[in-house]
């Protein structure tokens, strides 16, 4: 539909009231060139610029959410006189079927299509290069991941390898290790079976050589009681000038000890001391040598001092006189445990009736105390007892006046000590406390009734041996938290230990160690396998080697030992059981017998010889 208007306005399309005019700025806006990707660019009233390809730049705001904005379409109200007056003269008629409008639509629909497909299509193309990226980097990956594993692999192998040829390297030494081992035992076997039979060959040429000493000696006696003066010897009564005191006995009762210092006296072979009227004279105490005459002429009732000073004064004189108030040693077995409680209960050894006898109990009841003889008296200390709490205390016997007697208490209490007496002096050395092995030594001197400390030990010692041989003291095996095989040797005169040149055979702890026949023998014990010793073995003279010699008939721990003449006499102990048995070793003939059984099992007690 269209229309005319006079004066000066060209005629024109008739519009309706409704829409703006399509050239006027009032519909969309500033007149602006766009491109639509389709055709030349395609003017938007109200766009900034041309819309070209729908990029982002081209005008569209961010909210359409398509990759780049879409184009506004529509501007602000129109507004202005020329507006109002054209829409004054515009008639109101729809428009929808305008084709410029029509035109306008599907162009941007085409546009807008049109950067839908580009978009998308720079989506997939981004989305394929992702994917090839990620194909790229998994298949890095799993290179990285197979090399990985190939270096790992490698590695394991040669860990492998190395542990493979490190083990039969260790296999190979081991094997030449028990090699050497079993060829050393090989040697050691034929060195130690070569020593015993030199041995046995030795000491029976030995025994035979004291049978001849004997032989010899008995006919060399023989002789000399031949020679003696007659006259001497066929009087019947002597008369003795003691100390200006005059005795008159029969000549039987003076020689009834043949051996003694009187037997040898009316022998004939000495030339005698006499008084004036021509009496022997004998310059001693008469009051004790009534005492002891009176047991020559009755010599089943031994002497009864009155008192300790007495009774040692007593013995110190009939030492002198060389007689013995009991015709064999006396073997006192004291105190120890017999698996039920410790004991205060003695027993000493009948020699002559080869059994035992009980005697006064001690008043403490000991276990594991050391103990030693000084003349006629046993001195026992240390130890434990019912509170199993080491002991410090000292306890006399007077074997004479049979009563017992305290004396002075150690420096500190010890128990598992080793002891021995020499010259006079009693010797406890190491021990444990109740708290730590000592390496401490004190030394009971009789004369001063008391006790002193000494150097103390090169190394702390529990349960050792100890002996005395040629003026020192030797202290052998015990333990220090391990147990031990090594000597110590202690020089009483330069108050000096030593270490010794030689170490036992077999490791020793809670054994026992004696001198006899002016060897140092060790017996038993356990060792740190706790196996409990059978074996003895004999130091020689030079101190420079230990040799084994014949085991004993039961294994034994915690046992006692002692020496009688030239035997030695080892008794009680515990090898799983506590013992009461004996036995006896004569080293001339290397051989053990079974000796007379105690009346009570003890294991941790002593046995102390008293020659009185």
């Amino acid at each position: 539909m269209r229309g005319r208007v006079s004066g000066s306005h060209v005629s024109s399309p008739v519009v309706p009231a409704s829409y703006p005019a399509l050239n006027s700025p009032l519909r969309y806006g500033t007149s602006t060139g766009m491109d639509l990707g389709v055709g030349p660019p395609l003017v938007v009233p109200g766009a900034g610029s041309p819309l070209v390809g729908g990029t982002a730049s081209q005008g569209f705001p961010p909210s359409t959410g398509l990759g780049a904005p879409a184009p506004s379409f529509f501007g602000s109200s129109p507004a202005g006189p020329d507006a109002m007056g054209r829409k004054a003269l515009t008639p109101t008629a729809s428009d929808d079927m305008d084709p410029d409008f029509e035109e306008m639509v599907s162009d941007l629909r085409r546009s807008f299509v049109g950067w839908l497909k580009k978009t998308e299509m720079e989506v997939k193309q981004q989305r394929t290069d992702l994917r090839r990226s990620r194909q790229v980097f998994e298949e890095e990956k799993l290179s990285v991941w197979q090399q990985f594993m190939t270096e790992k692999q490698r590695e394991v192998d040669k860990i492998r390898d190395d542990r493979r040829r490190g083990e039969e390297e260790t296999a190979a030494q081991l094997r030449q290790v028990q090699a050497d081992v079993d060829e050393a035992r090989r040697r050691i076997n034929e060195e130690r079976s070569r020593v015993d039979k030199d041995g046995s060959q030795r000491r029976r040429t030995v025994a035979q050589e004291y049978e001849k000493f004997r032989q010899e000696y008995g006919l060399f006696e023989a002789e000399r009681q031949r020679l003696a003066a007659p006259q001497l010897a066929a009087e019947t009564m002597i008369d003795l000038n003691v100390g200006g005191q005059v005795f008159e006995t029969a000549r039987a009762t003076l020689v009834q000890q043949k051996d003694s210092y009187l037997g040898t006296l009316l022998s004939g072979r000495y030339q005698l001391s006499r008084d004036r009227s021509g009496r022997i004279f004998i310059n001693r105490d008469p009051e004790y040598f009534r005492l002891i005459l009176n047991f020559l002429r009755n010599p089943q009732t031994p002497p009864m001092p009155r008192d300790s000073a007495e009774s040692e004064a007593l013995v110190r004189e009939a030492g002198y006189y060389g007689i013995n108030f009991f015709p064999f040693p006396l073997v006192f077995a004291c105190g120890g445990h017999d698996g039920y409680e410790h004991l205060r209960a003695m027993e000493v050894l009948d020699v002559g009736n080869q059994c035992w006898r009980p005697c006064k109990p001690m008043n403490t009841e000991r276990t594991y105390f050391g103990g030693a003889t000084i003349r006629s008296r046993l001195h026992l200390f240390g130890g434990q007892n019912l509170d199993y709490k080491a002991l410090c205390e000292l306890e006399i016997y007077d074997c004479l006046r049979d009563t017992w007697e305290a004396g002075a208490s150690l420096t500190c209490p010890r128990r598992n000590c080793a002891s021995c007496e020499h010259e006079g002096r009693i010797y406890a050395i190491g021990g444990f406390d109740g708290t730590k092995i000592l390496n401490s030594m004190e030394a009971y001197d009789s004369r001063m009734k008391g006790w002193m400390l000494l150097e103390p030990l090169p190394t702390p010692r529990s349960s050792a041996m100890s002996c005395v041989i040629g003026g020192k003291l030797f202290v052998l095996g015990g333990t220090s938290g391990t147990r031990l095989r090594t000597v110590d040797i202690f020089d009483p005169v330069a108050n000096r230990w030593d270490i010794g040149k030689a170490e036992m055979l077999d490791v020793r702890s809670a054994g026992m160690a004696c001198n006899c026949v002016n060897h140092l023998f060790a017996l038993g014990g356990t060792d740190n396998d706790q196996r409990i010793h059978y074996s003895v073995e004999c130091m020689d003279t030079e101190g420079t080697h230990f040799s084994a010699r014949n085991t004993m008939q039961e294994s034994r721990m915690d046992f006692a030992v002692t020496v009688i003449s030239d035997s030695i006499m080892v008794g009680g102990g515990q090898n799983g059981g506590v013992l009461s048995s004996t036995e006896f070793y004569r080293p001339e003939l290397d051989e053990w017998q079974v000796g007379p059984s105690m009346m009570f099992p003890r294991y941790g007690h002593q046995y102390l010889l008293v020659t009185l």
